[in-house]
């Protein structure tokens, strides 16, 4: 009886040892898998955190701080009626505008130019003025259309900028809700002009004079 005893538990020890030696690499098994994909979560948290982040940072973050101030350097704007303090404030918040009012400029000074010419010409030729005068009112009425624009333009800017510095919350929502509106109509209204100074002489012979400066200015601010 003894005997047999102790061959019953010799058989059992094998089988005890069997089931141990399985264990443990299992174990091991489990415990690279959970580390990967704690890794792999881990990484997918940061992506997220970072595009959230650009989406944040692109779109959804109020613009209230526009351009740089220490960017801003004077230009004359000699056919702009704004006073210097808001041409620097739609430097600052009206980007797309400002650059347009530059361009503005630019045409206005063609504008003189072609009608100072063909004034020129009259002159030299007394007895074909009326040919003249016809090419001068196109000129005239063009450069007027242009300015009449503009002059419309620069009124709700003189408006929203005095809204800005009596209240500022107030002026930003004004500047979000009409920016888009007021560069489209700047835009829209050189759209004739340039059409039309694009075919004369005075548009080749302006760079090397005040439009060359300014030029020159631009380049030195946005280069």
């Amino acid at each position: 009886m003894l005997g047999l005893g102790k061959k019953k538990k010799d058989t059992d020890a094998p089988d005890t040892q069997k089931s141990s030696t399985p264990t443990a690499p299992e174990k091991k098994k489990k415990t690279r898998v959970s580390k990967k994909w704690m890794f792999i979560i881990l990484a997918s948290l940061v992506a997220v955190g970072a595009a959230a982040y650009a989406v944040f940072a692109l779109y959804l973050t109020p613009k209230d701080q526009g351009r740089p101030v220490t960017a801003y350097k004077p230009i004359p704007l000699n056919h702009v009626q704004l006073p210097e303090e808001m041409i620097q404030f739609s430097f600052e918040y009206f980007p797309d505008l400002f650059d347009l009012l530059v361009t503005y400029d630019h045409e206005m000074d063609v504008f003189d130019l072609e009608i100072a010419r063909i004034e020129g010409i009259a002159q030299t030729y007394p007895d074909q003025k009326k040919i003249a005068d016809k090419e001068k009112k196109v000129w005239e009425k063009a450069r007027n259309n242009v300015q009449k624009a503009f002059l419309k333009i620069e009124k709700p800017v003189k408006e929203i900028y005095v809204l800005f510095c009596v209240n500022k919350e107030q002026g930003l929502v004004q500047i979000q809700a009409r920016n888009k509106e007021l560069t489209e109509l700047a835009r829209t209204a050189l759209t004739p002009a340039q059409e039309l100074t694009r075919k004369s002489n005075s548009n080749k012979k302006a760079p090397q004079g005040m439009i060359n400066a300014t030029i020159d200015k631009l380049k030195k601010k946005f280069l």
